[in-house]
């Protein structure tokens, strides 16, 4: 499943654009011709293409995304359910902000939070939604001046609503803030110091403590710091997939696959640095880990080993 060069790779995330076009009912009829001429393009197009209509036909053994009604849902054929799918305050203030939200009793004491492994959406008090991924914490402040979710840890994909006060919807994380400009975006925090805000509609304005603001349009992402923002990024199409119950794999490093699987495992689950380089295609369930390592080592020449329940790591098959 590696890809022989460069221009393999290539076609392959170009063949996930083209899916996700064909499939918006708005669009398809327009750009089907042009698909077609790339399809017949390059044999490489080609093969990336059955590549990507593989890795939608695994969809079927997928958990139903029950919870994807609650946030948002729209008619079949929106960008948001073609994604879903093709499912694997400044200055001073900040310090004090910083200080705050690394005491472990806030993150008791947060207002919505999840373990690992678990799953939830929240509608918020203004009518907003809300979906907290595995092992996340937020705070809520909304009052008459504006609606805050404070993001103490993990990930989030929030849908704003439209508020009569005309109040500003933010997310606080502890490199700055994200302004939602009527939008459904992601926010997660990383072990790095980092926050990374992806959007799927609309916009959003990152607002880093102490560096300059930059905007991001819908199917942008980027990473931001207390000190700057990095220039914005083209989406993760399948990021937001852990929403429905799973992890989108196509063509990406065996390593960052099973440390994405690995937040919604209690105890150890790792790679092995010989396969860590690997790359796999796949929809592994988020609900079921035994099941989604269960069908890597039925895919590609791996094996798991395992030292109890807790403590599991992938290796190349054979390894000693």
């Amino acid at each position: 499943m590696k890809p022989a060069d460069d221009a393999e790779r290539r076609a392959l995330h170009e063949a996930v654009t083209w899916h996700v076009r064909l499939r918006d009912t708005a669009a398809a009829a327009n750009a089907r011709q042009d698909w077609e001429d790339w399809h017949g393009a390059d044999p490489a197009h080609q093969r990336a293409w059955q590549r990507v209509q593989a890795v939608h036909a695994q969809l079927a053994f997928l958990p139903p995304a029950l919870a994807s009604k609650t946030l948002g849902a729209r008619p079949h054929g929106t960008r948001r359910n073609v994604l879903r799918d093709l499912a694997v305050g400044l200055g001073a203030g900040t310090t004090a902000w910083m200080g705050w939200q690394g005491l472990p009793w806030q993150e008791w004491q947060a207002a919505h939070s999840t373990g690992t492994g678990e799953r939830r959406d929240i509608t918020l008090p203004d009518g907003s939604l809300l979906a907290l991924d595995t092992a996340s914490a937020v705070d809520l402040e909304f009052n008459d001046r504006e609606r805050l979710v404070r993001l103490l840890r993990g990930r989030v994909l929030i849908a704003t609503a439209s508020d009569a006060l005309g109040r500003p919807f933010s997310v606080q994380t502890p490199q700055g803030r994200v302004l939602a400009l009527g939008t459904r975006f992601m926010v997660r925090l990383d072990d790095a110091g980092r926050s990374h805000v992806q959007v799927e509609e609309h916009a959003v304005r990152l607002l880093p403590a102490a560096g300059e603001p930059q905007e991001l349009a819908a199917g942008e992402q980027a990473w931001f710091s207390a000190a700057a923002a990095q220039a914005p990024a083209t989406a993760d199409p399948f990021a937001a997939s852990w929403h429905d119950g799973g992890l989108v794999a196509v063509d990406i490093a065996l390593g960052d696959l099973i440390a994405a699987l690995s937040r919604y495992r209690p105890g150890y689950l790792g790679c092995a640095p010989e396969v860590a380089h690997l790359k796999v295609s796949g929809a592994f369930p988020v609900d079921d880990t035994d099941r989604a390592l269960a069908a890597l080592v039925s895919r590609f020449a791996l094996q798991l080993r395992s030292r109890t329940r807790y403590w599991v790591r992938v290796e190349a098959s054979g390894a000693a």
